[in-house]
């Protein structure tokens, strides 16, 4: 049972700083793509007072502008960043409580079969989690941060408190 509870522990930690590491790359990516499709409906307007001479750099103007209009709704990230951030504290919330069970094992306070019971329930949690948001799908350099996240703060954590 501490294995597991370990492991869970530490995957619950990773799951909120994986979704806050997408929130931040869904904000940012949604900042630029914004910049980028002002950028070209601004300059399919400023084409247009040389259309004349240049209707093939107008077209192709407006033609970026319009592509990135479609195919907005359909990239992921953009527009999810309150939803991935929204996720990372509900994971943020369970790992407090599963850091909270982990203390109460360690030291006793718990017998075993309430353990396992709590345990079952927060899988129960953190699948509803999951199945109520959107899915994060995997960058790798994303899930290194995250990884290296997670391994920090049970560092800090938890080898801290062998030492007091």
């Amino acid at each position: 049972m501490r294995t597991r509870l370990w492991n869970s522990l530490a995957n619950i930690h990773f799951k909120a700083s994986y979704c806050s590491r997408c929130s931040d790359f869904a904000g940012a990516s949604g900042r630029m793509y914004s910049f980028l499709l002002s950028l070209f409906s601004a300059g399919s307007v400023a084409t247009w007072a040389i259309w004349q001479e240049l209707p093939t750099l107008w077209a192709i103007f407006v033609g970026i502008a319009q592509v990135m209009l479609i195919a907005k709704p359909h990239i992921a990230f953009l527009g999810s960043e309150k939803e991935f951030l929204r996720m990372s504290f509900e994971f943020q919330r369970l790992y407090m409580d599963y850091e909270k069970l982990w203390y109460s094992f360690e030291n006793g306070c718990v017998a075993e079969d309430n353990v396992e019971k709590s345990f079952y329930e927060f899988r129960q949690r953190e699948n509803e989690i999951e199945h109520q948001h959107i899915n994060a799908p995997e960058m790798k350099r994303l899930v290194c941060k995250a990884e290296r996240d997670t391994k920090n703060a049970l560092k800090l954590h938890f080898e801290m408190d062998d030492k007091s």
